[in-house]
């Protein structure tokens, strides 16, 4: 009994179809008009690399954006960013990668990995992985996972997670005790969960 043969014999061939795996490079942005145009067009995540130039963002900026999306600084980038008015909660600002980023006004602004933010005026910033703080005025910091905070005037930190804090003239502080503080308000501090 001889083997039955089950390959087709259909004259007819299937074409062959090559897939590429290439994928698209995200848009970057690398000013403020780039910006405006990607979040008026919905875009929910910007990245910007601002290649070396300082660029200045403000409430115009953000106007006709929608409410959820995120711009995020990465790549060494440099950026001042006032906003008069905050931003919806669902809107996120991010330093990156050794980003600049210096706030004025009520800008709310998360930082990471080695991202140097400076705050003034009534400004929030949510700190982690490495990243370099300079708080001033009345803004408020939330700190955690080796960031290094220089909190003045009347600013106010929370840290924990290896942190290290510097704290002068009427700033102030609630730790854990994982948190090295450090300068001449050191006393300004309270130990969480003590309070």
């Amino acid at each position: 009994m001889g083997k039955k043969n089950t390959a087709s014999r259909s004259p007819h061939r299937h074409p062959r179809v090559y897939v590429s795996r290439v994928q698209v490079p995200p848009h970057i942005s690398r000013n403020a008009d780039s910006i405006r145009e990607r979040l008026r067009n919905g875009a929910k995540t910007v990245v910007v690399d601002t290649a070396g130039q300082l660029i200045e963002l403000d409430d115009k900026t953000f106007a006709s954006a929608g409410d959820e999306w995120t711009l995020r600084f990465t790549a060494g980038s440099q950026a001042r960013i006032h906003l008069d008015s905050p931003l919806p909660a669902t809107a996120h600002i991010v330093a990156t990668d050794a980003t600049t980023v210096e706030v004025t006004g009520q800008v709310h602004v998360w930082a990471y990995t080695h991202a140097t933010v400076t705050a003034f005026d009534r400004c929030r910033v949510v700190a982690h992985n490495h990243a370099f703080i300079r708080a001033c005025d009345h803004s408020t910091v939330w700190a955690d996972d080796n960031v290094v905070v220089h909190a003045y005037d009347e600013a106010t930190v929370q840290a924990r997670d290896h942190t290290i804090l510097a704290l002068s003239d009427e700033a102030r502080a609630v730790v854990d005790t994982a948190v090295e503080v450090r300068g001449p308000a050191r006393k300004n501090i309270t130990i969480w969960g003590t309070t």
